[in-house]
C-alpha cells in the first residue's frame, strides 16, 4: 500500500487468487561501458537506467582491462561502439580521446591539460587485451548485455555458433536487395524465457539495417537460444524495408552460456533514444534474471 500510495496507483488482488511464496532479489551490481568524450548511446542508456531507478557504474576501458571484474560487478552492459571487431586489430574500438595500446596514464599524457578526475576514462577496448578480460568476467558467473551492431561483435570473438543471416549465395546480401533504416518490425519473442518476462508473443522492435542472425546447428548444444526472431515475410510494421522477406526466421535476440555466465546479444535497437518501451524490459529482465 506504501509503494501504491508513493507511486499513485491501485493495486488490487482478485478474488481466488492463489498466493505463492515471493522470490528475493538482490539488488544487481551494473557496469555500464562508456568511453572519454562520453558515446551518446551509452548516454541514452544512461538516462534510462535512472529513471528506472538502477543502480549502476559508467566503466571505461581502463577499468575493464584491470580486470578482477567480478568482485565488482554482476552485469556489463556495452552499446554501439563497446566492442570491437576480432578483425579490428588493437586499436579496435577506441572512443573520443582513445589511443591504442599503452597503459591508461600514457594514453591521458597525449590530451593537453586534461584534468585528473577524467584521466581513469581515456582508452581504447582493445581485441587483445580488454576481450580477454570480459571472457573471464562471464565464465566466471557474470552477465554481459550486448545492444547493436558492435557491441554484438562478443559472439564472433567468443566463438558462438552464430551467423548473419542476411547472405545469399554465399555473399552479404547487398543493401539493393534488402534495406530497412529505422523502422519498426514486428517478431516473436520466446516469452517462456525470464529474459521476456512480461512482454507479448508478438512485439514490435526498432530496426535500422541491425544485425540478424541465423543459429548454427548445434547452437542448442552449446547453450546458445534464441530470444526473439521474425516469423514472418512481412514484418513491417511502420516505415520502410526494401527486400523485407529476406528477415524470415531471423533471429534478433539470443541468449548464451559461457562457462558459469551468460551473454545477452540485442540486434535490434531495444532502446533505442529512450522510446521503445516495450523491449526495456528485454534489458531490464537480463539485469535482474540470474
Amino acid at each position: 500500500q506504501k509503494i501504491a500510495a508513493d507511486r499513485g496507483v491501485n493495486f488490487s488482488v482478485p478474488s481466488g487468487t492463489v498466493r505463492v511464496p515471493a522470490a528475493s532479489l538482490a539488488r544487481p551490481r551494473g557496469g555500464l561501458w562508456d568511453q572519454y568524450g562520453g558515446s551518446m548511446l551509452a548516454g541514452w542508456t544512461r538516462w534510462i537506467l535512472e529513471q528506472f531507478d538502477f543502480s549502476f557504474d559508467r566503466v571505461f576501458a581502463p577499468a575493464l582491462d584491470a580486470g578482477n571484474l567480478n568482485a565488482r560487478y554482476d552485469t556489463l552492459i556495452f552499446v554501439e561502439g563497446g566492442i570491437p571487431a576480432a578483425s579490428s586489430g588493437r586499436g579496435g574500438g577506441a572512443g573520443a580521446g582513445g589511443r591504442a595500446g599503452g597503459a591508461a596514464g600514457g594514453r591521458a599524457a597525449g590530451i593537453p591539460n586534461l584534468p585528473d578526475e577524467y584521466k581513469d576514462q581515456v582508452g581504447s577496448m582493445t581485441v587483445d587485451r580488454t576481450l580477454p578480460v570480459i571472457k573471464q568476467f562471464i565464465e566466471a558467473g557474470g552477465t554481459v548485455i550486448a545492444i547493436g551492431t558492435s557491441a554484438t561483435n562478443l559472439a564472433a570473438f567468443l566463438n558462438l555458433p552464430i551467423e548473419n543471416h542476411l547472405v545469399e549465395n554465399g555473399a552479404p546480401i547487398p543493401q539493393t536487395k534488402f534495406y530497412a533504416p529505422g523502422s519498426v518490425l514486428r517478431a516473436r519473442v520466446d516469452t517462456s524465457s525470464p529474459i521476456a518476462a512480461g512482454m507479448k508473443a508478438q512485439t514490435d522492435f526498432f530496426f535500422d539495417n541491425s544485425p540478424v542472425w541465423k543459429l548454427g546447428p548445434d547452437a542448442a548444444a552449446k547453450g546458445v537460444k534464441a530470444l526473439a526472431w521474425f516469423d514472418s515475410k512481412t514484418p513491417l510494421r511502420s516505415g520502410w524495408a526494401w527486400g523485407q522477406q529476406y528477415l524470415e526466421n531471423g533471429v534478433i535476440a539470443a541468449e548464451a552460456t559461457v562457462g558459469k555466465g551468460r551473454v545477452l546479444l540485442f540486434g535490434a535497437e531495444i532502446l533505442q533514444r529512450a522510446q521503445p518501451h516495450a523491449t526495456f524490459k528485454l534489458l531490464f529482465n537480463g539485469i535482474y534474471s540470474r
